[in-house]
């Protein structure tokens, strides 16, 4: 299982952090790099969260999510929502979407979604999120490789 593990880091990944407000309205959060897209039309995105992930049930039990694509100098806030305790936003700054979910600013892209489908998979849940607004930003993303964040430089045109 750990051999499976670092082949799978050979595979470089951006670095998000998705949000949501939980059953009794406290905001929820976790670092993750398994987002991708998946139709243009309509627009859809994925993600994956761990069946052993304590803020599970909140993800699994709400309409609305923002997925948010990290900077390269969004580390910190990487690290933090990689926590697993319930003091996440504890000095975080963020506002509220019109459908109540925690906005993180700054980011380099922001996708606000309803869920469209979630899928078993094995010690995950897929999560297929219907993209209702995004916004985005030039500059360096955050990229996760080999275990380790890293940073790739300056943004392209």
């Amino acid at each position: 299982m750990l051999a499976f593990r670092a082949c799978l880091g050979q595979f470089a990944t951006g670095v998000t952090v998705v949000t949501c407000s939980g059953a009794d309205g406290h905001p929820c959060g976790i670092t993750v790099n398994s987002f991708s897209s998946v139709s243009l039309e309509p627009p859809l995105v994925l993600w994956n969260i761990a069946k052993s992930s304590n803020s599970l049930r909140d993800f699994l039990n709400t309409k609305d999510f923002a997925i948010h694509i990290l900077t390269d100098d969004q580390m910190e806030l990487a690290l933090q929502f990689a926590k697993s305790d319930h003091t996440l936003f504890e000095n975080i700054e963020f506002r509220k979407s019109d459908a109540d979910v925690p906005i993180l600013p700054g980011c380099l892209a922001v996708f606000e979604c309803s869920t469209h489908q979630v899928h078993d998979a094995g010690d995950h849940h897929i999560i297929v999120g219907h993209v209702d607004r995004f916004s985005w930003d030039r500059a360096g993303p955050l990229l996760f490789f080999s275990g380790h964040y890293r940073q790739m430089g300056e943004p392209t045109d």
